[in-house]
């Protein structure tokens, strides 16, 4: 499938995984996906960039809401808790400014972080999430889709979405609806086609 990939789709996958490093995870999530895609369209300048940011999807947003969040956990705890009007970032704030930065993790018996800004996994390969592979495969069904003979980051988004992982659409749910987005990402293809 790789072989099929554009070099803009490709270097999603890189970022990815550099995200996924930056961010200390331990495998590559869906949302790790979403912010590789967004940057590699940034670095490319594209229309795809500016539909993108006109939707108010940006690496530095995506990657401040991912730093909040934390390495492995609370992707579902905090997508759980939007789903009942809770903002878990808010949250975070609210008890670092109230008890001092990191309390909560500390009162959750979260060890301390041993690792540097760049790496739970130092160079080396990092395992695909099933849900991160689910990505690369819908983004191969929505190639196949429009007789395109490629998968490019339009791709991998438009997986991304079909895919429906409740974390990596939180996330696009702060700026933009969903099929809105799909819908734009189609015009720009349609587009330049």
């Amino acid at each position: 499938m790789f072989e099929r990939f554009t070099q803009q789709a490709r270097q999603s996958v890189i970022s990815a995984q550099e995200e996924a490093r930056t961010l200390e995870a331990t495998q590559i999530l869906p949302v790790h996906v979403l912010l590789g895609a967004v940057a590699a369209a940034e670095s490319s300048d594209s229309r795809l960039a500016s539909v993108l940011a006109g939707s108010g999807l940006t690496s530095a947003r995506l990657r401040a809401h991912l730093r909040a969040m934390g390495p492995d956990s609370g992707y579902d705890d905090a997508a759980a808790l939007e789903s009942i009007g809770i903002d878990l970032d808010e949250v975070r704030r609210a008890v670092d400014a109230q008890f001092g930065e990191g309390a909560l993790e500390a009162a959750a018996g979260a060890a301390p972080r041993r690792r540097g800004l760049f790496g739970s996994l130092k160079g080396g390969h990092m395992p695909f999430s099933t849900g991160a592979k689910a990505i690369l495969t819908n983004s191969l069904r929505e190639s196949t889709a429009r007789k395109d003979g490629y998968i490019g980051t339009e791709h991998l988004l438009l997986g991304i979405l079909r895919g429906a992982d409740p974390a990596a659409l939180s996330l696009i749910s702060r700026h933009v609806g969903p099929e809105e987005l799909r819908a734009r990402i189609l015009g720009t293809m349609d587009a330049a086609a």
